[in-house]
């Protein structure tokens, strides 16, 4: 595995089976790795659900451009599967060449929550890239990988729709001295040499300079750090601070903070249109 052994993450795990992501969003996954020294990691899932609904009797699909109803064909559906399963592998092995980041894939039956919990590791990141069709958005699968990321623990990349790596601050939000998102984002603006911006809670002096102490330490010049106080830790305290920045990478921990819940650092992902990385508390 490649990435820095320092960080405790080694990949990001993309599941590729349910429309959540594109050529475009997996290449835009793909930056990111690269960005972070990760492997990427591409996940197909083929849904038990689809394979069981077709087998009853009563169900039936509209075919065009007869526009009659027949019988859904099992083996029809399973070979579509495996085609969608070697195009999504293609497409991985062509973004991963490409930008030169380490990947693997491989291919899981089953209930998507389940797949996806079986396959990631303790140290793994999952993707969380906003749907860029219709059918993404309403999937049955989605919806149930989205419900259990909701009720996981573990470390999330979110993806805003339309989202494009750009040049900028690596920023984080800081709760403490001993926060997980300093030390990652400190490193990924060292990787890049892009400046490093911290977020910390106002009239902490002592915080701020052990912050910029520390980030120094790990490889990120004095010169290139800089700090903002934030009165309060929400989403909207982050998105003011935010206001004038062009942000490359937003890291934060996840439930340390009011930002650092999935739903209030999702939101801040869209109306950036940045990459949020939601580390794990024990990190």
């Amino acid at each position: 595995m490649s990435g820095d052994a320092n960080s405790g993450h080694r990949r990001l795990i993309v599941e590729l089976g349910h429309g959540a992501a594109d050529a475009r969003t997996l290449r835009a996954v793909a930056e990111v790795a690269a960005l972070l020294h990760w492997d990427l990691h591409g996940l197909f899932i083929e849904d038990e659900s689809l394979l069981e609904l077709a087998q009853l009797p009563f169900v039936r699909e509209l075919r065009l451009p007869g526009h009659e109803w027949h019988k859904i064909e099992t083996d029809r559906i399973a070979e579509e599967l495996r085609r969608a399963a070697a195009e999504a592998r293609r497409l991985l092995r062509e973004v991963g060449a490409a930008l030169g980041v380490p990947h693997a894939f491989e291919v899981h039956r089953g209930d998507p929550a389940n797949a996806f919990a079986a396959v990631t590791l303790a140290t793994d990141v999952m993707v969380v890239a906003a749907p860029t069709t219709p059918a993404g958005r309403l999937g049955h699968g989605v919806s149930r990988l989205r419900a259990a990321v909701d009720g996981s623990t573990a470390s999330l990349l979110l993806l805003p729709a339309r989202f494009a790596l750009r040049h900028g601050p690596v920023v984080a939000l800081l709760s403490g001295a001993d926060d997980p998102a300093l030390r990652l984002a400190a490193r990924a603006a060292a990787n890049t040499r892009e400046r490093l911006l911290l977020l910390l809670p106002e009239g902490e002096a002592s915080l701020t300079e052990a912050a910029v102490q520390r980030s120094v330490a790990l490889g990120v010049p004095k010169t290139r750090v800089t700090t903002r106080s934030l009165s309060g830790s929400g989403p909207e305290d982050v998105l003011h601070a935010l206001s004038h920045v062009h942000e490359r990478l937003l890291v934060l921990t996840r439930g340390a903070s009011p930002a650092g819940e999935v739903a209030a650092a999702s939101r801040i992902a869209s109306d950036r249109g940045v990459a949020v990385l939601l580390l794990e508390a024990a990190e």
